[in-house]
């Protein structure tokens, strides 16, 4: 008799344990990263490929879901609500996470505090680019026909507050030029209007450009860095005609504010295990990425600079969203 009931209790006991120790595990179920702009791009590419990696280390799915519109506060408003569990994750930028804040007063969450930065993947250096039939050579020869008095300077980006659009505010500041800026949807409008002469020159970022430069389609000028780039060693720096000259497109991933400081560093771990991969990191360089991978500490300490190097600029040119 005592066996009867020793078994029913055993077993509901391992049930119970089995249970407490799946729940205690994580990740146990798929993780679905946020990208809040359209397939195809560059941010969209790149959780993919992070996705992708994470799947193989996490034995487990991971899904990439677009969520694009209103620079990027339509994605970043559904991680800050989500539950924060680790289980859906933001890929954020420059834009979302740092821009935004300046653009936008009374969104239903907190920018900085809705959000807990789980690690930086990559940087990515503007590049200044002009059609490979433009008579500007170097930066030099753009500044200088912002100075004349004959010349008008069309610079195209892919909207306010963009890092394209920072981009010319911040050349067109540190050079003491005027410069017009023209509005786009994306880089997919700009470059035919570059090369066919109706802009002068565009802030690109090298994914994006390099295969246009290859091609002879584009000429690059200058590289928005403090150091000259593995994939375009030949092209020099902003900085150096310049000093200072500095304007990184970056990424990284968020969870909502409020993970659990065990989940944060399991989720960082495995984002610096895939950023130490070889093959992945040789990918990213040759693209004209920089790979950083960072403790989470450090990329909100980045962060936090970036807010305050960028919000002045922000402020000073009265960017307004679009």
């Amino acid at each position: 008799m005592k066996t009867n009931i020793v078994r029913p209790c055993f077993f509901l006991l391992s049930i119970f344990t089995a249970l407490t120790v799946r729940a205690q595990s994580f990740p146990s179920e798929p993780i679905k990263i946020i990208v809040p702009y359209a397939v195809g791009g560059i941010a969209d590419v790149l959780a993919r490929l992070v996705g992708a990696r994470f799947e193989a280390i996490l034995k487990l799915p991971v899904v990439v879901e677009n969520r694009s519109g209103s620079n990027g506060t339509i994605a970043m408003q559904f991680v800050a609500q989500a539950k924060p569990d680790g289980y859906t994750l933001l890929l954020g930028n420059l834009g979302t996470q740092v821009v935004n804040r300046y653009l936008y007063q009374n969104l239903p969450f907190d920018i900085k505090r809705g959000f807990q930065p789980i690690g930086q993947i990559a940087a990515t250096p503007m590049l200044l680019v002009v059609a490979a039939n433009s008579p500007a050579n170097s930066v030099a020869d753009i500044i200088s026909s912002g100075k004349s008095a004959s010349a008008q300077l069309n610079f195209g980006s892919g909207g306010s507050g963009s890092a394209s659009h920072l981009g010319l505010i911040m050349l067109a500041t540190m050079a003491k030029i005027d410069i017009a800026h023209v509005p786009y949807r994306g880089s997919s409008q700009i470059v035919p209007d570059l090369i066919g002469g109706r802009l002068t020159a565009y802030f690109d970022t090298p994914p994006t450009s390099l295969s246009l430069i290859g091609a002879g389609k584009l000429k690059p000028l200058g590289v928005a860095s403090l150091e000259r780039q593995p994939a375009l060693p030949g092209v020099p720096t902003i900085a150096e005609t310049i000093p200072g000259f500095e304007l990184l497109s970056w990424l990284g991933l968020f969870a909502p504010a409020g993970l659990p400081l065990d989940r944060v560093n399991k989720l960082n771990e495995t984002l610096k295990t895939v950023l130490l991969e070889p093959n992945f990191r040789k990918q990213l360089i040759d693209q004209g990425n920089e790979v950083l991978p960072s403790s989470p500490q450090e990329f909100s300490e980045f962060i936090e600079r970036e807010a305050v190097r960028i919000g002045v600029l922000v402020q000073a040119a009265g960017i307004r969203p679009e």
